[in-house]
């Protein structure tokens, strides 16, 4: 089986998820559980006296925990077959490598995520029914906004905020207004950086949950956050910048795309290439019995 096939790739995909529903199902509902605690404990700690800062701090919280759990699903590529008697049946099923590859990061990248925000709004609606139902307010009932033609009630969702956070934080925007005239150039090679840094980080975590059995999340983290701060220590110290644009106050003058820029425009796709290039090549060589920390055998390699 050397060829790609869609139908043993969902078949693979459906052992996954049936091996692993229960545990999915578990931490879905207590991930709801705790969303409702978490907003109800929050309520009552942030003192708010309108339901918009009570909606705009849930929307972030909410941000926040969405980004972080998720790579933590993605960081456990590999832990759901980590137990010697799951790993024996999954290396096992008739589908190749590849295959059982993409079936395992489709798990934890895409079902794994939706699940997530899935907890993360129902959480969400059981503290907007248990405002409409106990009939309990703080301050002010609802307040009205003219520019958006919104009201908020202490009974609103947080979801449609939540979405807008995440849409600012993954859609490239290099004008907040539409006089200012950004060359075709500037605005291809920010995006590309943009979404390149985004696959980077994603093949980051892809890697570490591949090469480490324990702990992968951590210390994919740990390695983030460093590179994180050499980068940004390197390009201060040599005074590096990628885009830029200059005004003179409230004028627009122009705009500069660095030699840095064209650098990571190039050199994070090649980076995330790699990255998953090797997570499969580590995930090729997994083996029945291995190290109690790591999935690859360096001393056979």
């Amino acid at each position: 089986m050397n060829s790609f096939s869609f139908n043993r790739f969902f078949k693979t995909l459906r052992w996954v998820l049936e091996v692993n529903f229960r545990k999915l199902l578990m931490w879905t509902v207590g991930s709801v559980l705790a969303v409702f605690m978490g907003e109800m404990v929050f309520l009552k700690m942030g003192g708010f006296n309108d339901p918009y800062s009570m909606i705009r701090s849930f929307a972030q919280f909410g941000t926040v925990l969405f980004m972080l759990i998720s790579l933590i699903m993605v960081s456990s590529i590999a832990s759901s077959v980590n137990e010697k008697r799951k790993r024996e049946a999954f290396l096992m099923l008739p589908s190749t490598n590849l295959e059982k590859y993409f079936s395992l990061m489709l798990y934890t990248t895409v079902i794994c995520t939706l699940c997530v925000f899935l907890a993360i709004a129902l959480g969400d609606s059981l503290r907007m029914a248990w405002f409409a139902v106990s009939g309990e307010y703080h301050g002010t009932i609802s307040i009205a906004f003219k520019q958006t033609g919104e009201t908020y009630y202490w009974w609103s969702s947080a979801v449609p905020q939540l979405l807008d956070n995440l849409q600012s934080s993954f859609v490239v925007n290099v004008s907040d207004s539409d006089s200012v005239n950004y060359s075709t150039l500037f605005r291809v090679l920010q995006t590309e950086v943009f979404l390149g840094f985004l696959f980077w980080i994603h093949s980051l975590y892809i890697i570490g949950g591949t090469f480490l059995r324990k702990y992968s999340f951590v210390a994919t983290s740990v390695f983030f956050i460093l590179c994180m701060v050499l980068l940004a220590s390197f390009m201060k110290h040599y005074d590096i910048m990628m885009f830029r644009s200059e005004w003179d106050g409230d004028k627009y003058i122009g705009q500069e795309v660095g030699a840095f820029g064209y650098v990571m425009a190039v050199a994070l796709p090649l980076f995330s290439v790699f990255n998953y290039w090797a997570s499969y090549r580590i995930f090729k060589g997994f083996q029945l019995i291995t190290n109690k920390w790591i999935n690859y055998d360096i001393l056979k390699r």
